[in-house]
């Protein structure tokens, strides 16, 4: 993907033509069991993007099946792309301004902002007492969550739209420039690093079971062992008349990674792989590009499309099951909390959706685009292209 910096656009224009430029250079590049206990939920220890390392979009507790009211809202000083980070009494998010926020969970004061010195497009990861921003500029830095104050960074050499995954004491980062770190979280010391010369990483790492799995941007999910960086097994969807690119996070859930890709027809591929065997138990195809990776509950993956549609499939067989339609693209990530799917669309609505059947719970209309959700103890807490971030219940 293709740095989204650039200075001659001012305000929504240059925010809207971030947002093109984003989803242009990923496409160049190239019923009942619901909750089951074996899909990974929110860690109680760290949040960060997708809810959890293995990207699955599942959060722990119920969220709101009724829309009630605004509980708070904050103005950042520009756009809030990535899902903010919710730890303890603290909301986390970044924006396009450059800045790290910290807000006050209950009342959305702000208790703190950091300059990062470049602009951030990818959410926050928080865990422990450290909060982990990768900046557009190649700039990783761990500030302290109660203060601000920047503890550690490392400059990387270009810039990151995937976030960081937290697993213990070790922090994953990959940038555009096909390269994977692995640094401890203490104090930003490498652990390892993978590098694809020539690509890109343009999607956020997901972690499961001692694996580190990256889409990379030559159309191959790599999967490497989480402790040592050292290639474990790849998955290769290419042929010689076929060529694909990434189009979302890898997504791991019940033995099985979920790769989302485009190919040269420009249709949108999910690929469910079985982790065992490193083979394909099938493929799903629709007739357009997906750049929102697979939200996971017990047998149900959804995601949404640049078609104006929320998908829900089969984890099982990879059968359609219902969907659900949009009055503009849905490019951010889908976030799911009970029987609930909360997702922010171009339509400047988050619409929250039975995931048993597809049909509307409730919409929020907000002043601009909405952003990629996270959903804990009941509130919804989302970004805007506007740059307002709101807890909703």
């Amino acid at each position: 993907m293709e740095n989204i910096t650039n200075g001659k656009f001012t305000g929504r224009a240059r925010r809207r033509s971030a947002l093109a430029a984003l989803a242009l250079g990923m496409a160049l590049l190239a019923a009942c069991n619901q909750g089951g206990a074996s899909t990974v939920e929110t860690t109680a220890d760290a949040a960060m993007h997708r809810a959890n390392p293995a990207r699955t979009g599942l959060y722990a507790a119920d969220g709101p099946t009724e829309y009630q009211s605004i509980k708070w809202q904050f103005a950042a000083a520009d756009w809030v792309f990535g899902a903010p980070a919710v730890l303890g009494d603290t909301v986390f998010v970044a924006g396009y301004d450059g800045h790290a926020y910290a807000l006050d969970r209950e009342t959305g004061a702000e208790k703190w902002r950091f300059d990062s010195g470049a602009e951030i497009i990818a959410s926050p990861a928080a865990a422990g007492d450290l909060l982990f921003v990768g900046n557009m500029g190649g700039v990783i830095l761990a500030l302290d969550g109660a203060t601000g104050e920047e503890r550690w960074r490392v400059e990387s050499g270009a810039g990151f739209s995937g976030s960081p995954a937290v697993v213990g004491d070790t922090v994953y980062f990959g940038n555009e420039a096909g390269l994977l770190l692995a640094l401890d979280t203490a104090d930003g010391a490498e652990r390892w690093r993978f590098q694809q010369p020539d690509t890109n990483m343009p999607f956020s790492p997901a972690v499961a079971d001692g694996i580190v799995y990256a889409a990379v941007s030559n159309g191959i999910l790599y999967a490497l062992d989480a402790a040592t960086g050292e290639e474990q097994w790849r998955y290769d969807p290419n042929t010689q008349t076929n060529l694909h690119s990434p189009t979302a996070d890898p997504v791991v859930a019940d033995g099985v990674v979920y790769f989302m890709t485009t190919d040269t027809s420009l249709k949108g591929i999910l690929h469910a792989i079985d982790v065992a065997t490193q083979t394909v138990r099938w493929q799903y195809s629709s007739q357009a590009e997906n750049f929102s990776a697979p939200a996971v509950s017990g047998d149900k993956l959804i995601w949404g499309s640049l078609d104006h549609k929320l998908y829900a499939v089969s984890a099982e067989s990879g059968e359609l099951l219902w969907t659900y339609p949009t009055e503009d693209i849905i490019f951010s990530a889908a976030a799911i909390a009970g029987e609930t799917v909360y997702v922010g669309g171009q339509d400047m609505n988050l619409h929250a959706v039975n995931i048993n059947d597809g049909r509307r719970r409730w919409q929020f209309r907000a002043e601009s685009s909405v952003s990629s959700p996270a959903v804990v103890d009941g509130v919804v807490f989302v970004g805007t292209e506007g740059g307002i971030v709101y807890a909703l219940q």
